[in-house]
Parts: structure tokens; C-alpha cells; sequence
């Protein structure tokens, strides 16, 4: 495969990862898919380059992005410990490869509790340490959160935007393909409109339940709560799509883990 018509999907065995990976190779592009579980990249065999390493190995990482001219970045939980490390790892291993062009999946809750938050905080240090040109999507909360449970500790009321992740993989796919950003950009991708749990539940045929807080989730939930957060703001209107995996009915009737409502 030729650098200059390959797209490196990092996180290619996870759910956002994998819809662009998949999005992508239904274009036609040329893609390498990496993740650390070679049975969730099963789906990619004779399609697409499999990538079966950790993300936190510096020499298979730089043979992967040694391959590529454009990238797909979703990082692992365990990056977020120091995002400027991170960061700086990311441009080191990047030096001396043909990548250009980043998309950077990150959240549209821009700060909580008074701080960036985590997945900010890494657009701001990628900005700082990277020279390539970095797209950072900015998205709502994905439908599929509604599988850890319809019955959380959020206020039944407080509304937040939700998207589809098949709306997220076009839209990453498109800005891999077309390289139609420069410098460092910011696009927010929030879905329809906002949703409330308790209107979320309903969709799915439940009645929602407020779960308590408990000393391992208060941090995540309180702020949420008690309005101590905020938000990429909807700019302009959004456009209705003309897919329908993109709207919250194709959601429910097609990705809802039933068990877990």
C-alpha cells in the first residue's frame, strides 16, 4: 500500500474506531486498522492492513504510522494519566512519517467542574506539540452510552446532546478522505438536539429510575447536576440527514442491548 493513499485507524476494535474503519473501506480507501485484541479486528482480515499491537509500544506504533499519510486518533484510557506526555510521545513517534492530517475524536462537554476536561485537555497539548494538520470532532454523548444502562445518576431532566456514532464515522471519514482542514480546528458534532434521560428511557419503553451516587461515580455525575459544566455551543442549524442509522430510532431499534435497559 502507498503512503500517500493510506489511513491509519487507531483504535480500529472499538466501536468509533471500527465504524471508520468500516465507513472508509466501504469508499474504497486504503485503510490499516490497529488494536490490541486480534479477534475484534477479525472483521478487517482481506479488507484492510490488521495492526495487532499496544498503542503504549513505541516501536510498533512508529512501524504503523510509518505506513500512513492520514490518521484516526483515539487513544486508550491509560493516556489520559498525562495527556502533555501523551502528547509528546504522539509527536515523537510521528516524526519522520508522511501523516499530515489527524482526526482527533474528542467530547463536546468542554470543561466540568471548573476544569478542561480530560479528553480537551488533550486537544490542547496535541495543538501545542503536533505539527500536523488536527481536525478535533467534538461530539455529543454516543447512543450506544445507553447500553451501560438506561438507569443512571443523572437529573431525569438535564438534557445533553446525543449523536449517532454512524453520523461520526462519516463525518471523520469525509474529513480523512477530503483533507479539508488546516492548522488546528474544532468541529462539533452534537446529533439532532439535546435529550433528557428520562426522555431517553421512554423512547426505549422504560420508565426511568434516578440511581444514587456512589463514591466512585459522584466526581463524573454531580457536576452534570448541578449545571457545573459546559458545552460546545450548536452553531447554526443542523441539517436533517438523510441516513436514518444516524437518527436515535435506528438506535433503539437496531443497537439497544435490551438486556441492559
Amino acid at each position: 500500500m502507498k503512503k500517500e493513499n493510506y489511513i491509519l485507524v487507531l483504535g480500529a476494535g472499538g466501536n468509533i474506531g471500527g465504524k471508520v474503519a468500516q465507513e472508509l473501506l466501504s469508499r474504497g480507501a486504503k485503510v490499516g486498522v490497529v488494536g490490541r485484541n486480534r479477534s475484534r479486528l477479525g472483521q478487517f482480515e482481506g479488507k484492510a492492513e490488521v495492526w495487532e499491537g499496544d498503542f503504549n509500544d513505541d516501536a510498533f506504533l512508529h512501524q504503523a504510522f510509518l505506513k500512513a499519510n492520514r490518521l484516526l486518533l483515539t487513544v486508550p484510557d491509560d493516556a489520559f494519566t498525562d495527556v502533555a506526555a501523551t502528547a509528546q510521545r504522539l509527536a515523537r513517534l510521528l516524526q519522520g512519517t508522511a501523516v499530515t492530517h489527524i482526526v482527533n475524536i474528542s467530547n463536546s462537554i468542554i470543561q466540568k467542574a471548573g476544569k478542561p476536561t480530560r479528553l480537551v485537555a488533550l486537544e490542547e497539548e496535541l495543538n501545542r506539540y503536533l505539527p500536523q494538520h488536527l481536525l478535533h470532532l467534538r461530539c455529543g454523548n454516543f447512543f450506544e452510552n445507553l447500553n451501560w444502562g438506561l438507569h443512571t445518576p443523572y437529573a431525569p431532566n438535564l438534557k445533553l446532546p446525543y449523536v449517532s456514532s454512524y453520523e461520526v464515522a462519516f463525518e471523520a471519514a469525509n474529513h480523512l478522505q477530503q483533507r479539508d482542514f488546516t492548522g488546528k480546528e474544532v468541529k462539533a458534532l452534537l446529533g439532532e438536539r439535546d435529550y433528557g434521560m428520562a426522555e431517553l428511557a421512554a423512547a426505549a419503553g422504560v420508565t426511568y429510575q434516578q440511581l444514587p451516587y456512589t463514591p466512585e461515580n459522584i466526581h463524573f455525575y454531580r457536576p452534570f447536576n448541578e449545571g457545573d459544566f459546559e458545552v460546545e455551543p450548536r452553531i447554526g442549524k443542523r441539517e436533517p440527514g438523510t441516513d436514518e442509522r444516524f437518527t436515535l430510532t435506528y438506535f433503539l431499534q437496531h443497537d439497544l442491548q435490551r438486556g441492559k435497559v
